[in-house]
């Protein structure tokens, strides 16, 4: 399945609503190709898009705590 429901969607990768909303904002998602907002409201989210948002997102370093 490509599309899933904004709830769906919060369930399989843990984000908030909240979450999904600011990256829409921001717009750092693209309505019609990570997201779309369909005529009864409902958000839906294509699954396969975000996956490869998130592989080319720069990795960022871990900072090493000194004790």
């Amino acid at each position: 399945m490509k599309w899933v429901k904004l709830t769906k969607y919060c369930a399989l990768s843990g984000d908030t609503p909240d979450a999904v909303y600011a990256k829409n904002r921001k717009r750092i998602w693209i309505e019609g190709i990570h997201y779309r907002k369909v005529e009864d409201g409902c958000i839906w989210i294509n699954i396969e898009e975000v996956e490869k948002w998130v592989a080319q997102v720069p990795v960022q370093p871990q900072q090493r705590h000194v004790a």
